[in-house]
């Protein structure tokens, strides 16, 4: 009885591991699983069909054999049994040792008695006493049951019936060919169980390596909790249905206490992190640790005053851990970043703009929880924080981006001189300014594929001021990509000054850039500057008077144009030291024989106060805005 019950007990384990494995069998294998099921009994059902088949038509055929061999010999064997000549009836019998499924066989004449009697032994009769009466009733037909089948006929001779004749099947020979027939059936079964056993037992293998390589990459192996892949998983936006607060949680300096202290170390202040983490949110919130010192948070909630009121406790609960195994480490400086995520919302995009009010908590104000609301997202959009890459090369491709030009006039005189040519994103029907795309749009440039969109849109501008009669065209560039164009044709083909007939091009360099690429030693820049020149194109020095001005630039550099930046210009009504050095550049840049351009001339007196000290070419809304080539060149100069 007990090892009854222990047999249950083991089978019912079997039962339950094959269980969990199936329950983490996904759609794909649990549909293959179904189909090897099905597979497998179907063929099996196959071959039991056949062998069935097989069976019935052994029985038939045994049946169709005794019938037809006991009528034969019955009709040769009548005058046999009528003259009661058993060597002649044992000789009509050596027929049936050419008949493997006979095994014994009986003649008895009209009265009942015995006259031969013989069983086959190794396929051959031997012949027994005769005496005793015949076994059988009499009747004729089958008797028995397959396969000890017996079938006895009446033996005529003439119109009188002279005897009987029965003959039995050899059971055992027939029984054995049906044992083997079965056996086949179990041989085939059994082979292709195996084979669909191999192949569902790689499926469970399968499922159980990937089963074990998920959960390590669901769990961080620090922390114990969600990894980001496990968070990104748990929360992709089909799987998710309520509004949630996402926050992204980044501890302070632990790349200096790991390099300090050490990873253990490093490692424990992780733990202890996600142990607080866990312990103040509870068990709604999932805890993931995203990166070495990057944690984020996904809690129930839907209205921004209960993402604050998350936010002061996750800070306030870190704020108050101490950290033992540092002295120095009085407690630990935390910021991050929040949104709201609703279940149709795009994860990546709330992500980026939890990551930026991060961002913005660690540049300005460490130990709080920045919320990326409607106000936060609108400033960030309006500063271009949400431009990519992706983003302007598709604009790029649809034609998004266009030159718009602003004149630079001689007011002394009233002549238009040239256009500065601005780069515009019309992006879904807004014009954007340069200062919200133009540092993804310079990085996009130096892609060759992206950058002939540029070139095709400077030419086909150049074109243009030919038709038109411009002076000249100005173009800003980086001192980077100038330092790498090297072949002079080329440049004078990207900034369209090879166009014939066509407008004199200045290449606008600014001096915030110029200590940052070639600091105090300008021979990179003259070297490429004299390889690159050509007689249609000149050197200015944008953004003088700026952060970094520096007149070892204004000796060194074939400058021919020098524009003084607008912060200096705008203050010259008010401010007599801003109206001295406004004097005095345009004095020392009338002896270098250098022109000058004023920029940010937007009212009647500041043009007037400029042309006063001596600058009459000025640049600036007053004079006219950016707009499209068609608004200037159609009108003329």
């Amino acid at each position: 009885m007990m090892a009854a019950n222990q047999g249950d007990t083991r089978v019912l384990v079997f039962l339950r591991t094959c269980w969990r494995h199936i329950r983490h069998l996904r759609w794909v294998q649990m549909l293959l699983l179904g189909l090897i099921l099905l597979l497998g009994f179907g063929v099996t059902g196959a071959f039991y069909d056949n062998y069935r088949d097989s069976v019935d038509t052994e029985k038939r055929n045994v049946r169709s054999s005794l019938e037809r061999t006991t009528q034969l010999l019955s009709e040769r064997i009548g005058q046999s049994v009528l003259l009661n000549n058993r060597s002649s009836i044992e000789q009509r019998l050596r027929l049936l040792e050419t008949m493997p499924t006979i095994g014994v066989v009986v003649v008895a004449n009209h009265q009942g008695d015995v006259l031969v009697r013989a069983r086959k032994q190794d396929q051959t009769l031997v012949f027994a006493d005769p005496t005793g009466p015949q076994s059988a009733s009499g009747d004729t037909g089958f008797s028995g049951r397959f396969p000890a089948l017996g079938y006895t006929s009446s033996i005529p001779f003439g119109t009188r019936t002279v005897g009987s004749i029965t003959l039995r099947t050899d059971a055992p020979h027939v029984q054995a060919s049906t044992d083997a027939r079965f056996r086949q059936f179990l041989l085939e079964s059994f082979v292709m169980w195996c084979v669909l056993g191999i192949f569902g037992g790689y499926l469970f293998i399968q499922t159980r390596f990937e089963n074990r390589l998920r959960r390590q990459l669901h769990v961080d192996p620090v922390t114990g909790e969600l990894s980001r892949f496990g968070f990104n998983e748990r929360f992709r936006e089909r799987d998710r249905f309520l509004h949630q607060a996402l926050l992204l949680v980044d501890l302070y300096d632990m790349k200096a206490i790991n390099a300090g202290h050490g990873l253990a170390i490093g490692d424990r202040i992780l733990q202890i992190v996600a142990r607080t983490l866990r312990a103040t949110l509870g068990p709604r919130a999932a805890v993931a640790r995203l990166d070495g010192d990057d944690f984020a948070i996904m809690i129930p909630a839907t209205q921004w005053a209960s993402v604050q009121q998350i936010g002061h406790a996750v800070t306030t609960a870190l704020h108050a851990v101490r950290f033992d195994e540092i002295e120095e480490l009085e407690k630990i400086k935390v910021c991050g970043g929040a949104v709201i995520v609703g279940p149709e919302d795009s994860l990546s995009q709330r992500l980026s703009e939890a990551d930026l009010a991060l961002k913005h908590a660690k540049q300005r104000d460490w130990g709080r929880i920045v919320c990326a609301d409607a106000e936060f997202i609108a400033h960030s959009q309006s500063t271009g924080a949400f431009v990519t890459d992706l983003r302007i090369r598709q604009g790029l491709k649809t034609h998004e981006f266009e030159y718009h030009i602003q004149p630079i006039v001689n007011v002394g005189t009233g002549e238009t001189l040239g256009y500065e040519s601005l780069i515009r994103w019309n992006c879904e029907g807004e014009m954007r300014p340069p200062a919200i795309f133009l540092d993804r749009f310079r990085e996009v440039m130096k892609d060759d594929e992206y950058y002939a969109y540029v070139v095709a849109m400077r030419r086909a501008l150049t074109q243009q001021a030919a038709r038109s009669g411009v002076g000249f065209l100005t173009f800003n560039i980086g001192l980077e990509d100038l330092n790498n164009l090297q072949d002079p044709d080329q440049f004078a083909y990207d900034f369209g000054a090879d166009c014939p007939n066509g407008p004199e091009v200045i290449i606008e360099v600014t001096e915030r850039g110029l200590p940052q690429h070639f600091g105090d030693d300008l021979t990179g820049l003259k070297t490429a500057w004299e390889e690159l020149r050509s007689r249609h194109t000149t050197l200015a020095l944008d953004d003088f008077g700026a952060l970094e001005s520096n007149l070892y630039r204004l000796r060194e550099l074939d400058i021919e144009y020098v524009k003084i930046d607008k912060t200096l210009i705008t203050a010259v009504t008010d401010d007599p030291k801003s109206r001295a050095i406004v004097r005095s550049i345009g004095m020392l840049c009338e002896a270098l024989d250098i022109h000058v351009v004023a920029e940010g001339i937007e009212t009647e007196t500041l043009s007037e106060t400029v042309l006063s000290l001596g600058i009459p070419i000025q640049q600036g809304f007053l004079l006219g805005r950016p707009q499209p080539p068609a608004h200037y060149f159609g009108g003329g100069n």
